[in-house]
Protein backbone atom coordinates (compact mmCIF):
# COMPACT_ATOMS: atom_id res chain seq x y z
CA UNK A 1 0.00 0.00 0.00
CA UNK A 2 1.39 3.39 -1.04
CA UNK A 3 0.34 7.04 -0.75
CA UNK A 4 -0.73 8.27 -4.18
CA UNK A 5 -2.29 11.65 -3.43
CA UNK A 6 -1.94 14.44 -0.87
CA UNK A 7 -4.75 17.01 -0.74
CA UNK A 8 -4.63 20.03 1.54
CA UNK A 9 -7.47 22.29 2.57
CA UNK A 10 -7.27 25.54 4.49
CA UNK A 11 -10.49 26.10 6.48
CA UNK A 12 -11.40 29.37 8.13
CA UNK A 13 -14.69 30.35 9.78
CA UNK A 14 -15.38 33.83 11.05
CA UNK A 15 -16.98 34.04 14.47
CA UNK A 16 -20.21 35.96 14.96
CA UNK A 17 -18.65 37.61 17.99
CA UNK A 18 -14.90 37.95 18.62
CA UNK A 19 -13.46 36.16 21.67
CA UNK A 20 -10.99 38.02 23.86
CA UNK A 21 -8.32 36.41 26.03
CA UNK A 22 -5.44 38.02 27.93
CA UNK A 23 -3.20 38.80 24.96
CA UNK A 24 -5.32 38.37 21.83
CA UNK A 25 -8.74 38.77 20.28
CA UNK A 26 -9.87 35.81 18.19
CA UNK A 27 -12.21 36.65 15.33
CA UNK A 28 -11.92 33.41 13.36
CA UNK A 29 -11.07 29.73 13.80
CA UNK A 30 -8.92 27.90 11.26
CA UNK A 31 -7.56 24.45 10.47
CA UNK A 32 -5.36 22.78 7.91
CA UNK A 33 -6.86 19.50 6.71
CA UNK A 34 -4.72 16.90 4.94
CA UNK A 35 -6.35 14.04 3.09
CA UNK A 36 -4.06 11.23 1.95
CA UNK A 37 -5.19 8.65 -0.60
CA UNK A 38 -3.58 5.25 -1.13
CA UNK A 39 -3.43 2.92 -4.11
CA UNK A 40 -5.71 0.56 -2.15
CA UNK A 41 -8.43 3.19 -2.05
CA UNK A 42 -8.08 3.95 1.66
CA UNK A 43 -7.94 7.60 2.68
CA UNK A 44 -6.66 9.23 5.85
CA UNK A 45 -7.62 12.56 7.40
CA UNK A 46 -5.33 14.72 9.51
CA UNK A 47 -5.64 18.17 11.06
CA UNK A 48 -3.05 20.81 11.82
CA UNK A 49 -2.93 24.10 13.71
CA UNK A 50 -0.52 26.95 14.23
CA UNK A 51 -0.65 30.56 15.46
CA UNK A 52 -0.13 31.90 11.92
CA UNK A 53 -3.58 30.52 11.05
CA UNK A 54 -5.12 33.34 13.07
CA UNK A 55 -4.11 35.68 10.24
CA UNK A 56 -6.96 36.50 7.87
CA UNK A 57 -6.94 35.47 4.23
CA UNK A 58 -3.93 34.68 2.01
CA UNK A 59 -1.37 35.78 4.60
CA UNK A 60 -2.42 32.92 6.87
CA UNK A 61 -2.61 30.47 3.99
CA UNK A 62 0.71 31.24 2.34
CA UNK A 63 3.23 29.65 4.78
CA UNK A 64 1.34 26.36 4.97
CA UNK A 65 0.93 26.22 1.20
CA UNK A 66 4.63 26.84 0.63
CA UNK A 67 5.62 24.09 3.05
CA UNK A 68 3.13 21.55 1.72
CA UNK A 69 4.42 22.08 -1.82
CA UNK A 70 7.97 21.33 -0.65
CA UNK A 71 7.32 18.29 1.54
CA UNK A 72 4.74 16.40 -0.52
CA UNK A 73 7.40 14.38 -2.33
CA UNK A 74 8.55 12.97 1.03
CA UNK A 75 5.04 11.57 1.54
CA UNK A 76 3.92 10.43 -1.90
CA UNK A 77 4.91 6.84 -2.64
CA UNK A 78 5.41 6.00 1.05
CA UNK A 79 3.88 3.01 2.82
CA UNK A 80 1.61 4.51 5.56
CA UNK A 81 3.06 2.01 8.03
CA UNK A 82 6.41 3.77 7.56
CA UNK A 83 4.97 6.83 9.30
CA UNK A 84 7.98 6.94 11.64
CA UNK A 85 10.34 7.48 8.73
CA UNK A 86 8.11 10.20 7.29
CA UNK A 87 8.07 11.89 10.70
CA UNK A 88 11.86 11.78 10.99
CA UNK A 89 12.32 13.16 7.46
CA UNK A 90 9.96 16.06 8.12
CA UNK A 91 11.56 16.87 11.47
CA UNK A 92 15.00 16.84 9.86
CA UNK A 93 13.82 19.47 7.38
CA UNK A 94 13.61 21.96 10.24
CA UNK A 95 17.42 22.17 10.20
CA UNK A 96 18.90 20.14 7.31
CA UNK A 97 18.12 19.06 3.72
CA UNK A 98 16.44 15.72 3.06
CA UNK A 99 16.66 13.86 -0.25
CA UNK A 100 17.21 16.96 -2.32
CA UNK A 101 14.77 19.19 -0.46
CA UNK A 102 16.39 22.23 1.12
CA UNK A 103 15.98 22.78 4.85
CA UNK A 104 12.92 24.81 5.84
CA UNK A 105 14.57 26.30 8.90
CA UNK A 106 12.87 29.68 8.59
CA UNK A 107 9.37 28.19 8.62
CA UNK A 108 9.49 25.80 11.56
CA UNK A 109 5.97 26.49 12.79
CA UNK A 110 4.24 25.98 9.41
CA UNK A 111 6.39 22.89 8.89
CA UNK A 112 5.36 21.43 12.26
CA UNK A 113 1.72 22.13 11.40
CA UNK A 114 2.09 20.33 8.07
CA UNK A 115 3.96 17.51 9.79
CA UNK A 116 1.19 17.16 12.41
CA UNK A 117 -1.59 16.91 9.83
CA UNK A 118 0.36 14.45 7.66
CA UNK A 119 1.27 12.26 10.64
CA UNK A 120 -2.33 12.13 11.85
CA UNK A 121 -3.56 11.21 8.36
CA UNK A 122 -1.06 8.35 8.24
CA UNK A 123 -2.29 7.01 11.60
CA UNK A 124 -5.85 7.25 10.31
CA UNK A 125 -4.94 5.10 7.29
CA UNK A 126 -3.13 2.56 9.46
CA UNK A 127 -6.19 2.12 11.64
CA UNK A 128 -8.45 1.71 8.63
CA UNK A 129 -6.04 -0.77 7.03
CA UNK A 130 -6.30 -3.16 9.99
CA UNK A 131 -9.93 -2.20 10.67
CA UNK A 132 -9.14 -1.03 14.20
CA UNK A 133 -9.45 2.34 15.96
CA UNK A 134 -6.28 4.40 16.30
CA UNK A 135 -6.08 3.80 20.04
CA UNK A 136 -5.51 0.10 19.27
CA UNK A 137 -2.35 1.09 17.40
CA UNK A 138 -1.20 3.02 20.47
CA UNK A 139 -1.40 -0.05 22.68
CA UNK A 140 -5.13 -0.23 23.28
CA UNK A 141 -7.63 1.81 25.24
CA UNK A 142 -7.11 1.78 29.00
CA UNK A 143 -10.52 3.41 29.52
CA UNK A 144 -13.76 3.58 27.54
CA UNK A 145 -14.41 7.25 28.21
CA UNK A 146 -12.27 10.32 28.89
CA UNK A 147 -13.20 13.32 31.09
CA UNK A 148 -13.74 16.53 29.15
CA UNK A 149 -13.38 20.15 30.18
CA UNK A 150 -15.00 23.05 28.40
CA UNK A 151 -13.08 26.25 27.74
CA UNK A 152 -15.15 29.38 28.06
CA UNK A 153 -15.57 32.66 29.92
CA UNK A 154 -13.76 34.70 27.29
CA UNK A 155 -13.92 38.40 27.99
CA UNK A 156 -16.70 40.35 26.35
CA UNK A 157 -17.32 44.06 26.00
CA UNK A 158 -19.70 45.50 28.60
CA UNK A 159 -19.78 42.18 30.46
CA UNK A 160 -22.20 42.07 33.37
CA UNK A 161 -21.82 39.89 36.48
CA UNK A 162 -24.79 37.76 35.46
CA UNK A 163 -23.19 36.95 32.09
CA UNK A 164 -20.61 34.57 33.57
CA UNK A 165 -23.23 33.07 35.87
CA UNK A 166 -25.45 32.24 32.88
CA UNK A 167 -22.50 30.84 30.96
CA UNK A 168 -21.51 28.63 33.87
CA UNK A 169 -25.06 27.35 34.19
CA UNK A 170 -25.17 26.41 30.51
CA UNK A 171 -22.07 24.22 30.85
CA UNK A 172 -23.37 22.52 33.97
CA UNK A 173 -26.63 21.77 32.16
CA UNK A 174 -24.60 20.07 29.40
CA UNK A 175 -22.99 17.78 31.97
CA UNK A 176 -19.54 19.34 32.30
CA UNK A 177 -17.83 19.19 35.67
CA UNK A 178 -14.53 20.79 34.62
CA UNK A 179 -14.64 24.42 33.46
CA UNK A 180 -11.69 26.44 32.16
CA UNK A 181 -11.89 30.19 32.70
CA UNK A 182 -9.88 32.85 30.89
CA UNK A 183 -7.84 35.14 33.15
CA UNK A 184 -5.11 37.70 32.63
CA UNK A 185 -7.23 40.22 30.71
CA UNK A 186 -8.16 42.23 33.79
CA UNK A 187 -6.27 43.17 36.92
CA UNK A 188 -5.64 40.20 39.23
CA UNK A 189 -8.10 41.70 41.71
CA UNK A 190 -10.87 42.01 39.08
CA UNK A 191 -10.11 38.55 37.71
CA UNK A 192 -10.31 37.07 41.22
CA UNK A 193 -13.73 38.65 41.72
CA UNK A 194 -14.88 37.20 38.40
CA UNK A 195 -13.57 33.74 39.28
CA UNK A 196 -15.18 33.96 42.72
CA UNK A 197 -18.51 34.72 41.06
CA UNK A 198 -18.18 31.60 38.91
CA UNK A 199 -17.18 29.47 41.90
CA UNK A 200 -20.24 30.62 43.81
CA UNK A 201 -22.46 29.83 40.82
CA UNK A 202 -21.19 26.26 40.26
CA UNK A 203 -20.58 25.16 43.85
CA UNK A 204 -17.76 23.12 45.30
CA UNK A 205 -18.22 19.94 43.23
CA UNK A 206 -17.15 21.51 39.92
CA UNK A 207 -13.45 21.91 39.08
CA UNK A 208 -12.33 25.34 37.86
CA UNK A 209 -9.18 25.66 35.77
CA UNK A 210 -7.66 29.04 34.90
CA UNK A 211 -5.86 29.94 31.66
CA UNK A 212 -3.82 33.15 31.49
CA UNK A 213 -2.55 32.53 27.93
CA UNK A 214 0.92 33.75 28.98
CA UNK A 215 -0.48 37.14 29.90
CA UNK A 216 1.40 37.99 33.12
CA UNK A 217 4.89 38.88 34.25
CA UNK A 218 6.31 37.10 37.28
CA UNK A 219 5.18 39.51 39.97
CA UNK A 220 1.66 39.70 38.58
CA UNK A 221 1.42 35.92 38.25
CA UNK A 222 2.36 35.42 41.91
CA UNK A 223 -0.07 38.10 43.07
CA UNK A 224 -2.86 36.66 40.92
CA UNK A 225 -2.24 33.11 42.14
CA UNK A 226 -2.45 34.21 45.74
CA UNK A 227 -5.76 35.94 45.05
CA UNK A 228 -7.16 32.87 43.28
CA UNK A 229 -6.15 30.34 45.94
CA UNK A 230 -9.31 30.79 48.12
CA UNK A 231 -11.46 29.71 45.14
CA UNK A 232 -10.12 26.13 45.06
CA UNK A 233 -8.47 26.23 41.62
CA UNK A 234 -7.77 22.91 39.88
CA UNK A 235 -4.90 24.25 37.77
CA UNK A 236 -3.37 27.52 36.61
CA UNK A 237 -2.36 27.30 32.95
CA UNK A 238 0.24 29.17 30.88
CA UNK A 239 0.78 32.03 33.33
CA UNK A 240 3.84 33.68 31.73
CA UNK A 241 5.41 34.30 28.31
CA UNK A 242 7.38 31.58 26.57
CA UNK A 243 10.75 33.36 26.65
CA UNK A 244 11.29 32.80 30.39
CA UNK A 245 8.85 29.98 30.95
CA UNK A 246 11.26 27.55 32.59
CA UNK A 247 12.40 29.79 35.41
CA UNK A 248 8.99 31.41 35.64
CA UNK A 249 7.09 28.18 36.10
CA UNK A 250 9.59 27.00 38.68
CA UNK A 251 9.31 30.17 40.75
CA UNK A 252 5.54 30.38 40.48
CA UNK A 253 5.16 26.74 41.44
CA UNK A 254 7.13 27.41 44.61
CA UNK A 255 5.04 30.48 45.43
CA UNK A 256 1.54 28.99 45.15
CA UNK A 257 -0.33 25.87 46.15
CA UNK A 258 -2.29 25.91 42.88
CA UNK A 259 -1.12 23.14 40.50
CA UNK A 260 0.60 24.47 37.35
CA UNK A 261 -0.33 23.35 33.83
CA UNK A 262 1.49 24.18 30.60
CA UNK A 263 2.57 22.72 27.28
CA UNK A 264 -0.04 23.59 24.67
CA UNK A 265 2.26 26.25 23.24
CA UNK A 266 5.14 23.82 22.75
CA UNK A 267 5.39 22.73 19.13
CA UNK A 268 8.06 20.02 19.42
CA UNK A 269 8.43 16.94 21.62
CA UNK A 270 11.63 18.43 22.98
CA UNK A 271 9.88 21.47 24.45
CA UNK A 272 7.36 19.17 26.09
CA UNK A 273 10.21 17.02 27.38
CA UNK A 274 11.72 19.98 29.22
CA UNK A 275 8.48 20.67 31.10
CA UNK A 276 8.29 17.06 32.27
CA UNK A 277 11.91 16.21 32.99
CA UNK A 278 12.61 19.44 34.87
CA UNK A 279 9.46 19.04 36.97
CA UNK A 280 8.00 22.38 35.88
CA UNK A 281 4.35 21.30 35.61
CA UNK A 282 1.83 19.36 37.65
CA UNK A 283 -0.25 18.76 34.50
CA UNK A 284 1.23 18.53 31.01
CA UNK A 285 -0.93 19.79 28.15
CA UNK A 286 -0.04 18.57 24.67
CA UNK A 287 -1.56 19.14 21.24
CA UNK A 288 -0.90 16.55 18.53
CA UNK A 289 -2.28 18.90 15.87
CA UNK A 290 0.64 21.33 16.12
CA UNK A 291 3.45 19.51 17.91
CA UNK A 292 4.07 16.73 15.39
CA UNK A 293 1.07 14.43 15.42
CA UNK A 294 0.49 11.19 17.28
CA UNK A 295 4.13 10.21 16.80
CA UNK A 296 5.04 13.10 19.07
CA UNK A 297 2.24 12.10 21.44
CA UNK A 298 3.69 8.59 21.76
CA UNK A 299 7.02 9.99 22.87
CA UNK A 300 5.46 12.45 25.31
CA UNK A 301 3.04 9.89 26.72
CA UNK A 302 5.94 7.63 27.68
CA UNK A 303 7.74 10.55 29.35
CA UNK A 304 4.63 11.55 31.27
CA UNK A 305 4.08 7.98 32.47
CA UNK A 306 7.68 7.56 33.64
CA UNK A 307 7.57 10.88 35.50
CA UNK A 308 4.05 10.32 36.92
CA UNK A 309 2.68 13.47 35.29
CA UNK A 310 -1.03 13.59 34.34
CA UNK A 311 -1.38 14.25 30.61
CA UNK A 312 -4.10 16.52 29.19
CA UNK A 313 -4.94 17.43 25.59
CA UNK A 314 -5.55 20.77 23.93
CA UNK A 315 -8.02 21.13 21.04
CA UNK A 316 -9.38 18.58 18.51
CA UNK A 317 -10.88 16.10 20.99
CA UNK A 318 -11.92 13.76 18.16
CA UNK A 319 -8.18 13.05 17.70
CA UNK A 320 -7.01 13.29 21.27
CA UNK A 321 -9.65 10.95 22.69
CA UNK A 322 -7.71 8.07 21.09
CA UNK A 323 -4.39 9.33 22.46
CA UNK A 324 -5.65 9.90 26.01
CA UNK A 325 -7.53 6.60 26.13
CA UNK A 326 -4.25 4.76 25.44
CA UNK A 327 -1.99 6.91 27.67
CA UNK A 328 -1.37 5.51 31.18
CA UNK A 329 -1.43 8.97 32.74
CA UNK A 330 -3.95 10.34 30.22
CA UNK A 331 -6.34 12.48 32.19
CA UNK A 332 -8.59 14.98 30.40
CA UNK A 333 -9.25 16.61 27.02
CA UNK A 334 -10.60 19.95 25.86
CA UNK A 335 -14.10 19.85 24.44
CA UNK A 336 -16.31 22.25 22.51
CA UNK A 337 -19.74 23.32 23.72
CA UNK A 338 -20.73 26.36 21.67
CA UNK A 339 -21.36 26.08 17.88
CA UNK A 340 -21.03 29.85 17.49
CA UNK A 341 -17.50 29.72 18.94
CA UNK A 342 -16.30 26.47 17.35
CA UNK A 343 -18.22 26.12 14.06
CA UNK A 344 -15.62 23.92 12.37
CA UNK A 345 -15.88 21.29 15.10
CA UNK A 346 -19.66 21.19 14.86
CA UNK A 347 -19.87 21.29 11.05
CA UNK A 348 -16.77 19.52 9.69
CA UNK A 349 -17.43 15.85 10.48
CA UNK A 350 -20.20 13.49 9.45
CA UNK A 351 -19.94 11.90 12.91
CA UNK A 352 -17.79 12.65 15.92
CA UNK A 353 -17.32 11.16 19.40
CA UNK A 354 -20.12 12.10 21.74
CA UNK A 355 -19.95 13.88 25.07
CA UNK A 356 -22.11 12.18 27.71
CA UNK A 357 -22.27 13.63 31.23
CA UNK A 358 -18.97 15.42 30.76
CA UNK A 359 -17.10 12.44 29.29
CA UNK A 360 -16.12 11.77 25.69
CA UNK A 361 -16.85 8.22 24.65
CA UNK A 362 -13.86 6.41 23.14
CA UNK A 363 -14.67 5.54 19.48
CA UNK A 364 -14.48 2.00 18.15
CA UNK A 365 -14.69 2.70 14.40
CA UNK A 366 -11.56 2.11 12.26
CA UNK A 367 -8.97 4.89 12.23
CA UNK A 368 -10.17 8.05 13.95
CA UNK A 369 -13.73 7.15 12.94
CA UNK A 370 -14.15 10.46 11.08
CA UNK A 371 -15.54 11.41 7.69
CA UNK A 372 -15.41 14.96 6.39
CA UNK A 373 -18.52 16.77 5.23
CA UNK A 374 -17.70 17.84 1.70
CA UNK A 375 -20.21 20.68 1.96
CA UNK A 376 -18.26 22.09 4.91
CA UNK A 377 -15.00 21.92 2.96
CA UNK A 378 -16.67 23.93 0.21
CA UNK A 379 -18.29 26.38 2.65
CA UNK A 380 -15.20 27.23 4.68
CA UNK A 381 -12.32 25.76 2.72
CA UNK A 382 -9.76 26.64 0.10
CA UNK A 383 -8.00 23.71 -1.53
CA UNK A 384 -4.27 24.40 -1.73
CA UNK A 385 -2.84 21.13 -2.98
Amino acid sequence: MRITQLETYFLSARLPRPMRASTATISQVSEVIVRLTTDSGLTGIGQGHGPFLLTDGPAGLKPVNEVMQKVSQLVLGQDPFNSGQVWQDLLTLTYAPVRGIAAIAGQKRPLMTAMSAIDLALWDIKGKAIERPVHALLGGALRDKVPAYVTGFYYRDAEQPEDVVREAASYIEQGYRYLKVKVGGLSPEADAQRVGRIRKAVGDEVAIMLDANQGWDMATAIRAAQLFEPHDIFWLEDPMPWYDERQGLQRLGAATGIPIAAGEGEFTPFGLRTLVVEGLVDYLIADATWAGGLTTWQKVSALAELHHVPLAAHHDPQVHVHALAASPTGFILESFADPSRDPLWFELFEERPQIVDGYMQVPQAPGFGLALREATLEKYGVKIG
